[in-house]
């Protein structure tokens, strides 16, 4: 998932793609990719305006969501929506 390593000094650099770095914005924001991941998502960003501008709008997305409230769906609504979710995520043998 991880993009090549490169060399710098003599000591292997991990590199962060910008899709790579989409793909682990949400575990970047929550603190939990290993800290060579992290280091190199944080030399992505330093090189990447797109990239920060979009690590923004999931920050900005991330507050907003924080703001409603919790129980937003009626028992009934919320166990309708599971199960389709659950209908539309099963591998061809019907396992998820």
């Amino acid at each position: 998932m991880t993009g090549p390593e490169a060399s710098v000094g003599g000591d292997p650099v991990l590199v962060v793609a910008c899709k790579e770095f989409v793909e682990l914005v949400t575990e970047h924001l929550d603190g939990t990719l290993p800290t060579r991941l992290d280091q190199a998502i944080a030399a992505h960003l330093e090189l990447c305006e797109p990239c920060v501008h979009y690590l923004e709008q999931m920050r900005g997305t991330v507050s907003l969501l924080g703001t409603l409230p919790r129980e937003t769906l009626s028992p009934a609504v919320r166990n309708q929506l599971l199960d389709v979710y659950a209908r539309l995520h099963r591998g061809p043998s019907g396992a998820p």
